[in-house]
Parts: C-alpha cells; structure tokens; sequence
C-alpha cells in the first residue's frame, strides 16, 4: 500500500548502508527524492561514489574544507542544494577556492565521528581545514529526558562498541529492515509506540518545553518530533523592536543573568574526551586543521542570550569549548551571529524571517533559511579565522 507516512521512512532508511565500524553510513552513489508525510520539508537526496550527501566527486588538485557531524551537518530538513556544507564549496580563502566534504551522517556521536573521518581521509588528499560541528545530544541530556532513561549519543557507542552480541544483533535487524518493507514498518511502529509513551509520560509529569524541544537524533528518535505545522513557523511581532525577538515566557523562561563557568560544570565525559582527542591525533598526522564549530540549535538559547540571559541548555557548549581551548584549538561559535536571525519585516507585521523560522517546527534542524545563516556566519568566521 505504500501509506505516505511509511514511505518517507522507507526513503530515508534506504539512503543508508551497514557498516561495521560505525554501524551506519550513507551509501554510495544514491540519488533519491524525499518527502515528508506531514509536508514538513521535501528535497533531493544525492551522495556521490564515497557516500558524501550533497558533494560533487573528489577534486585532488583543491585545497578541501571537510564538515564533520551529525544529520544537522548532513542536513535533514533541506534538499542537497540547500545544506551550509554544500553552499560553503567554492568558497574562497587565503585566495584559493576550496571544495567542501560533507561528512555528517545522523544519529552519529563524536566516536563516530573519528571514525568516519578516519575512515574517509584517505580519499581526501589536500584536506585543509575540518570543521567539527560539536552537538548537544553528543554527550548532554537534560534532567527530564535522563529520568526517562534516555542516554546522549556517546554514552550509547560507547556500551555498544565492545558488545560483539549487540553488534550482530543490530547488523541483523538493520539488513532485515532494509531489505523488507513489513520489517521496517513493525520496527517503526515499536519505535514510534515508544515515542508515544514517552510523549505521554512528559506530559503527566508536566515537563517544561526546553525539554521538549532539544534536538534529539539518536536511533530511539530518529522521527521528526513536530507539535506545530510548518506555517505555525512564522510568528507575529506585536512591537515595532523586533530584535531582539521577546523571550516567549509561555514556553520558557531564561532562568540565569549570565553564562554558566565552566569551572562550576561538570567536564565532558570520558568517552567524549577520548573521542575528541582522536580526532586531535588526526589534525596532527594529516595535517589539517580541526575548527570546532558550535551552531545554536535549542531556541532557549538564542532568545535567552539575545535579551541579555542564559539558558543552561548552553551549558554542553561551555563544557566542549573550555576542552578544545585548554588542548590550543580555536573554535568557532555562531551565537554572536543570532542577531541576524531577527524579523525584519515590520511594514506588514509578519516576521520573513525569525529565529523560530530557521528551524524546523518542535525539531532541531535546520531549514533553508537556517542553513544560509550558518553558511553566512561560517563564511565570515573563516574568511577571519587564523
């Protein structure tokens, strides 16, 4: 029957492969279209023979810019024209146009991260610059969604990578799924009855939005979480001020008058730290540089830091930013640039553009707007970045 809802599912299982180091990749040389059932986003979804999305076939004689992460690097949300990493290639600096890798695949952690990198980098001869995009659900999980039971994205590799029962059972049910439609459509409905009961226990609990609306893309939730239709995105400003946007006290409220310290935070796990220092061993011996990059992508946070507070959804950002800064490495960080997400269009009342409008409806992507703001913002960093 082909019900929309489970095609979009099947479309997007099938733009993926096994693989037995990191589990799951992009396969190679597929070209497909992809809807969402509930007209959340549509696009194309292209990779070329290495299993990059949205990247032409490898250039040896250009210097490379390589993006490193997870889907909001791969770029769920958007078609492959539309993904900052695709708009960063051809980018020029130091006077030399430069390629762009896209490398994100979702769902992963930051041990999947290096390995993919170190999977790939044989392949990408004059690799200049990687561009680490650090996320939250990484290796931070806020109080609410712990009490459930659910992990971040290291903790769960980091169980599975010395569990050869787990892995076979996972390699089993993924070719399975992959190869039968019924498969795949009772793993979903285990999987979305799961969601469903989380759902209903976070509101018997009364849990805040904040806890609500953080990106979460492991394998439990790799459903688009939406509570609002698309054309809910756009938002009514009821002052000529339009930036910085007001804080929407109905959802949430930025309980802090200033960032955490990051000597006051806990450091980042172990599992994390080991990853990421892996990764560091990489820089060295290829001779890259690594550029950690830090996108906002939980609403509390641009809102709260735009008017002047804090949300301590910003805490994992601290955390990651004071390990890099203490090994010398230099990151980026794109919050400075939230004043250009602010509505402009005053004369009709209507915001064209807006911080809720760069990202998907009760999701953490990004949408065409919102990538162009990280492509912008990344482009200026880089273009000043020693």
């Amino acid at each position: 029957m082909q019900p929309r809802a489970l095609q979009y599912y099947r479309d997007v299982k099938l733009v993926h492969t096994f693989h037995p180091e990191v589990g799951v990749t992009l396969a190679t040389n597929h070209k497909t279209y992809i809807r969402h059932h509930t007209g959340l986003w549509e696009g194309k979804f292209e990779t070329n023979s290495l299993g990059h999305r949205a990247t032409k076939e490898i250039d040896p004689s250009l210097p490379k810019i390589v993006c490193l992460g997870d889907s909001l690097v791969m770029g769920f949300g958007v078609s492959d024209e539309d993904t900052f990493c695709s708009l960063l290639d051809g980018i020029s600096l130091n006077g030399k146009k430069h390629q762009s890798v896209n490398l994100g695949v979702d769902a992963y952690g930051s041990l999947g991260f290096y390995k993919r990198l170190k999977d790939q980098l044989p392949f990408l001869p004059n690799t200049k610059k990687v561009l680490l995009f650090v996320s939250p659900n990484d290796f931070a999980m806020p109080e609410a969604l712990a009490k459930q039971g659910l992990l971040p994205d290291d903790e769960i590799d980091s169980l599975h990578e010395n569990d050869p029962v787990w892995k076979k059972s996972f390699y089993l049910q993924f070719e399975a799924t992959r190869f039968s439609y019924l498969l795949q459509a009772l793993k979903l409905a285990w999987e979305q009855n799961k969601l469903a009961m989380y759902g209903f226990k976070a509101r018997a609990n009364n849990l805040t939005n904040s806890a609500n609306s953080f990106s979460i893309r492991s394998e439990l939730k790799s459903a688009f979480i939406s509570e609002r239709s698309p054309c809910d995105a756009k938002i009514t400003l009821n002052s000529k001020n339009s930036c910085p946007e007001p804080i929407p006290e109905s959802r949430f409220t930025c309980p802090l008058a200033s960032p955490s310290l990051a000597k006051d935070l806990e450091p980042l796990p172990k599992v994390t730290q080991e990853a990421y220092l892996k990764i560091i061993a990489l820089s060295k011996s290829y001779g890259f540089q690594l550029i950690p990059v830090f996108v906002p992508s939980q609403i509390e946070e641009i809102y709260c830091e735009m008017n002047g507070k804090y949300h301590p959804l910003g805490d994992y950002a601290i955390r990651a930013n004071d390990f890099f800064i203490q090994h010398k490495i230099s990151p980026i960080r794109l919050m400075p640039f939230a004043k250009n997400m602010c509505a402009l269009n005053l004369k009709s009342n209507i915001a064209e553009k807006g911080i809720e409008n760069h990202f998907l409806p009760g999701d953490g992507h990004l949408t065409k707007l919102g990538n162009r703001w990280v492509y912008e913002s990344l482009k200026i960093e880089l273009e000043n970045f020693k």
